[in-house]
């Protein structure tokens, strides 16, 4: 009995340690293709345990790959009262390892794992499976387990160590329903942490505990990603636990459950690579009352509160926007429908409210002449009972603050499924419209000195209807200053909307009434003839008219436009002697305005003109087209007729010195006919000196006035006027002078021209559609000359938006796409070998497979020389019209390529991105908003056979 102890103890402590240590290098290095090294064994045979020292498994180079300082391993022979194998205690000490990642599928611990496959000789048989193999590890740890990780692939290289690394497991079984306690933690780069806390069991698997995760997370991320979104994450700590359970239902299937789930994250700074500010920081976000249920598909949370948050954007010289590295310039892939119905009910989500506090957006825009800034502060948001249930409404509330000023409120409800619905009320107050300076500044030379905006409004967005905005305004205190001036060109002291209405699905604005109190105006007419307001306007390329006809525009309505307490400036220096003249008192009302091209609006406004003039204006006319219809009378009383000497001077050359003048001038226009008839009554009229001008009438005035003035000192003058409108040598200016030089009572005249020159400019025509050769999404010269045109056009029309649908003919488009596709398989097949003879080769076999073999030689027959064609002495084989062969089987072949609905859907997709990125390019001032793509429709060719993009037009206030 001594001797079999002696031997058992020899054998355990003495023999064995070399032979395990001796055979665990051997099968390391022919297992794994790679050095392995074990410094020591030890054996000690009654403890039961063994003790491996020193392992290292290294690639070919001397690199590590794998290694551990301490394996300790010790049985348990109670295991075998459960007829388990027991182990008493197991401990990894010093475990070391690297990952390297070369490649999207390829590691350093692939390559081992494939050389293990490849020395492991032919596989085994496969066993039946027989379940777990009943063990019984009373204490397992992993103490100061490290790994270092390498990911090559990015630009940069990336590389971080994960640990140190705890791991302990107490009564870790695969006996049926036992379970027992585990503790990991891992540290990882910058102080992270991450602990879990627990029980499980493995049979079956089931495990429930706490979670924990604390640290700068965020900055090793942006670190590992910062090559795709081009950002850096210095500083941002995450702090975030749950709770959660793993068990097993009735059925055989697991279930989790996570409750608790709380996270924050705080001091989060997102910065641009290479800049010294953050674009985005956030102080303070907070996630609490976390939930997530499994198979239930059920996902929610209490709360999620944001504080401080800033964001500060910018819109580039080309349009875009900055920094947005996540938003790629490619359309996104479409989700398969099929695959997400397979994959079982959809996720049912809820997020009880929502606050986002004392928040800060900045936007500068570089797109401009003059580059604008704009910060909004504080913004406080609040959505509540967010769901993505259909048909689901989120009571929201917004306040907002302009640095420059003024307030923007809003309170609602919105949806977003199964599309966008808003209900809400608006109210802005005290905004001011000097912050739109360097917007204005793109189509005018002018300063807004001053201006306040009022207004509330109910905003509704449904999917059937569209925008519907409703509401009053006002805007206060307005100064419009020629830039550099102090004087104003344009002010008002209030301008009242009553009520308004915009109807998106009508496409019509509709306003009940307008009041603009104490209005300024102030004209002047320089020596060219051209106006202060022509100098204002900033210069643009006039656009050719379109060939095919415009787009309707929006219909535009109001009721009437209240004038109180106006004013204006008129001045003249085109004249021989400068003119001015002051309007004050100026009221009235301007009823029935709009923009429909055959409606009539009512003129009634009078006002003061000098010390004690008056004048007054009645009538009717069609704003947009005053040549269709008008009927206009002006009366002039009592007014000072030296005044009007400039012009008496450049008709007559010669002044006034002194009279008074009454004027009643009535203008009819029907069709472009005018017919006009003025009357003067001169009172107390003597003249002046003769001034010398070119071109004025060399007329006996003396003697006129001497045999005109009746008893009372006083001439009646009627000077009717007419002409043409359309005919473009028509010149009212010319006509009076005529009527003035025959009558030679035609004493004083108007300064209309005025009028014409504020009304001077072309109109902005807008394209129908835009013509795209079958299958293709490229322009055409024709055609980017049109989107140049409607460039120019919207310049001119700074409210209006553009809608840019996609558009596919299938009747084209697919014979089309399927010669392409059916080319490109040629061309890629054939390669360098492209010939005639190629092509016939490939044709001919793509036709036997799709088509049938036995329809190849009839075709190829066909286009044979008929009998009597050929020579007397036949070939073995007829001669066959190989070109036109070979392009009968092309054209049969791509008959039979297939086109499916997402390629159309993406050349659709290609067609409206040409339009918008053409309009890009020709006007990088352009705002983005008012291009807006669309889903696609479907169109039918045009007798060219050409696919046409069909435009639409739009109020830019929708995408706000």
């Amino acid at each position: 009995m001594l001797l079999l102890l002696a031997l058992y103890t020899l054998a355990g402590f003495v023999v064995a340690p070399p032979l395990l240590r001796w055979e665990i290098v051997r099968l390391g290095q022919r297992t794994f293709q790679r050095p392995v090294a074990l410094d020591t064994v030890r054996v000690n045979p009654y403890a039961l345990s063994v003790e491996l020292r020193g392992f290292r498994l290294t690639e070919a180079d001397g690199s590590a790959l794998l290694g551990f300082e301490r394996l300790y391993v010790r049985l348990a022979p109670s295991g075998l009262l459960h007829w388990a194998l027991g182990f008493g205690e197991i401990r990894l000490e010093g475990l070391k390892g690297a990952f390297i990642r070369y490649g999207a599928a390829d590691t350093n611990v692939g390559r081992m794992i494939q050389a293990a496959a490849r020395g492991g000789g032919a596989a085994e048989p496969e066993a039946k499976d027989q379940g777990l193999p009943r063990l019984l590890v009373h204490h397992l740890a992993v103490v100061d387990a490290a790994a270092d990780f390498t990911d090559q692939v990015p630009a940069t290289p990336f590389k971080t160590t994960v640990g140190p690394v705890s791991v302990e497991f107490n009564d870790l079984s695969t006996l049926p329903e036992r379970q027992g306690q585990q503790h990991i933690q891992v540290r990882l780069e910058g102080g992270a942490t991450l602990d879990w806390t627990g029980k499980s069991g493995l049979n079956p698997i089931v495990s429930a505990g706490h979670v924990a995760a604390r640290g700068p997370y965020l900055p090793l991320l942006a670190r590992y990603f910062g090559d795709a979104l081009h950002v850096a994450v210095p500083t941002g700590t995450v702090a975030a636990d749950l709770d959660y359970q793993v068990s097993r239902r009735p059925d055989g299937d697991y279930a989790l459950a996570v409750n608790r789930l709380s996270l924050a994250v705080r001091d989060l700074a997102v910065h641009e690579t290479g800049a010294a500010a953050p674009f985005l920081s956030v102080p303070d976000l907070r996630l609490s009352g976390g939930r997530l249920a499994w198979p239930e598909r059920r996902a929610g949370a209490d709360s999620l509160t944001v504080d401080g948050l800033a964001l500060a954007l910018r819109r580039r010289a080309d349009g875009r926007f900055a920094p947005l590295p996540w938003l790629a310039d490619a359309a996104a892939p479409v989700a398969d429908a099929t695959s997400a119905a397979d994959a079982g009910p959809p996720w049912s989500a809820t997020l009880d409210k929502v606050e986002i506090r004392k928040a800060k957006a900045t936007v500068e825009d570089q797109a401009l002449q003059e580059p604008a800034r704009l910060e909004v502060t504080p913004i406080d948001l609040t959505l509540e009972s967010l769901s993505n249930q259909a048909g689901a409404l989120f009571p929201v509330t917004l306040a907002a603050g302009l640095s420059t000023g003024g307030q923007i409120k809003a309170q609602g409800e919105v949806s977003v499924l199964p599309a966008l619905q808003l209900r809400a009320k608006v109210t802005v107050s005290d905004l001011r419209l000097a912050a739109a300076q360097p917007y204005v500044r793109e189509w005018a030379r002018v300063d807004i000195t001053d201006g306040l905006l009022d207004g509330e409004s109910d905003v509704t967005l449904k999917p059937a209807d569209g925008l519907t905005i409703a509401g009053k305004g006002e805007v206060r205190a307005l100064a419009v200053a020629e830039r550099g001036g102090d004087t104003p060109v344009v002010s008002w002291d209030r301008l009242g909307i009553d009520q308004y209405e915009y109807r998106q699905s009508a496409n019509d604005l509709r306003i009940s009434q307008i009041t603009v109190a104490s209005p300024y105006l102030r004209l002047q007419v320089a020596a060219n003839q051209s106006t202060n307001f022509s100098h204002l306007s900033v210069t643009r390329e006039k656009a050719p008219a379109p060939a095919s006809p415009p787009a309707a525009p929006p219909v535009v309505s109001v009721g009437r436009v209240l004038i109180t307490a106006g004013k204006a400036d008129y001045g003249d220096a085109s004249l021989p002697l400068p003119f001015s003249a002051h309007i004050t008192n100026l009221q009235g009302e301007v009823a029935a305005l709009t923009s429909a091209p055959t409606s009539s609006t009512r003129l009634a406004l009078r006002g003061q003109v000098g010390d004690f003039g008056e004048v007054t204006i009645n009538g009717h006319l069609i704003p947009f087209d005053p040549g269709r219809a008008t009927n206009v009378t002006m009366v002039f009383r009592n007014v000072e007729f030296p005044g009007l000497s400039p012009y008496t001077v450049k008709f007559a050359g010669r002044r006034v010195a002194q009279g008074r003048l009454d004027v009643d001038l009535r203008y009819v226009i029907d069709g472009g006919k005018l017919n006009g008839a003025n009357r003067a009554v001169i009172r107390d009229i003597k003249l002046g000196e003769k001034v010398a001008v070119p071109g004025a009438l060399d007329l006996p005035l003396d003697l006129a006035i001497a045999l005109l003035k009746d008893e009372e000192g006083r001439i009646h003058v009627d000077l009717p006027v007419s002409g043409d409108l359309k005919d473009p040598r028509f010149d009212i200016g010319s006509v009076i002078s005529r009527a003035f030089g025959t009558l030679v009572t035609n004493l004083v005249t108007a300064p209309f021209r005025a009028l014409a020159a504020l009304f001077d400019g072309a109109d902005a025509d807008k394209l129908e559609h835009i013509d795209f050769a079958p299958g293709r999404a490229d322009l055409a010269p024709p055609e980017r000359e049109k989107i140049l045109h409607l460039a120019q056009a919207l310049a001119a029309r700074p409210q209006l938006a553009l809608v840019v649908p996609g558009v596919t003919a299938p009747e084209v488009d697919k014979p089309q796409l399927r010669l392409d596709a059916l080319d490109a398989r040629l061309a890629h097949d054939l390669a360098d070998h492209y010939t005639l003879e190629g092509q016939r080769a490939l044709l001919e076999t793509l036709f036997a497979q799709r088509i049938g073999p036995d329809q190849l030689p009839p075709l190829r027959l066909s286009f044979a020389p008929a009998p009597g064609e050929t020579a007397a002495k036949a070939p073995a084989a007829p001669v066959v019209d190989e070109p036109s062969y070979v392009a009968a089987l092309r054209e049969r072949v791509a008959a039979t390529e297939p086109v499916d609905e997402r390629t159309l859907s993406n050349l659709a997709q290609a067609r409206a991105a040409a339009v918008a990125g053409a309009l890009a390019k020709l006007a990088p001032a352009l705002d983005a908003r008012r291009v807006r793509l669309q889903r696609a429709t479907v169109a039918r060719a045009t007798d060219e056979g050409l696919v046409p993009l069909k435009l639409d037009a739009a109020s830019a206030g929708d995408g706000d």
